[in-house]
């Protein structure tokens, strides 16, 4: 699914939020694949458009656990499209104080999502779990197993030993350039096999402004501090993580 071209990868970006949508990023992101999660389903079809004439975007399929408070009927959607999209997201639980009073309704959606990829088409998935990661966790175990879904963890906060549970469903973690400043997020990268590690920016929602050189220094930012914590080089922490990408993205 990566072309030869592709050097970086961001496994979790807002693509269709970015000031750019829609237009071809050029040459400043031209070894960069970007995975377009999406936040409701509404935006699948707008999305599967761009990414038909822009290269190196992969657009997903989601319904953001915030969302699901004001926007539960977006879901209705999502059963048109789901065998259509191999990448999911961004999809999961939220369980923070300003959205936990929905958590039973995000928990009847997720787990219909689940139950929806765990299907003959193996599926990807950008999985938010903020705050619930336990109930995550249970939820992956009763309605997936790995074979058909691959779980990407997108900037995830919980503890090791919740990472090793997810190890062992075949998860993969994405780290982005401000999880990686954080006590929590060096701890988690340094605890994870190294093959289990992919790069994310998250923007818009992580920085202040853009443009496609900010969105691919992000990256070499993020790559550059995982390199400095493995103790390697750049350019063989760019190879690691990109063979760990084309494993996750290729056809099963």
């Amino acid at each position: 699914m990566l072309s030869n071209k592709t050097k970086l990868v961001d496994f979790h970006c807002h693509y269709d939020l970015l000031p750019t949508f829609g237009r071809e990023p050029g040459a400043q992101l031209s070894d960069v694949t970007i995975l377009g999660v999406t936040t409701t389903p509404l935006a699948w079809l707008k999305n599967l458009k761009v990414s038909g004439t822009v290269d190196r975007i992969i657009p997903a399929l989601g319904m953001h656990p915030q969302l699901i408070s004001s926007r539960a009927k977006d879901f209705e959607k999502f059963s048109y499209y789901v065998e259509d999209s191999r990448i999911i997201g961004e999809v999961g639980l939220d369980g923070s104080k300003n959205f936990s009073d929905s958590l039973p309704t995000q928990e009847k959606i997720f787990s219909n999502i689940l139950s929806m990829c765990n299907s003959e088409n193996p599926k990807v998935l950008s999985i938010h779990s903020l705050k619930a990661e336990s109930k995550v966790i249970s939820h992956l175990k009763e309605h997936t197993n790995s074979s058909s879904v691959t779980p990407i963890m997108h900037w995830f906060t919980g503890s090791v030993t919740q990472a090793s549970k997810l190890l062992d469903m075949g998860a993969k973690f994405s780290f982005n350039h401000k999880m990686l400043k954080t006590k929590s997020g060096q701890k988690l990268l340094m605890y994870l096999p190294r093959d289990s590690v992919l790069t994310e920016t998250d923007l818009p929602f992580t920085s202040k402004s853009y443009s496609p050189e900010l969105h691919r220094d992000l990256l070499v930012n993020s790559v550059d501090m995982i390199a400095s914590f493995w103790d390697t080089s750049l350019e063989d922490c760019t190879e690691h993580l990109l063979k760990n990408a084309n494993i996750v993205l290729r056809e099963k």
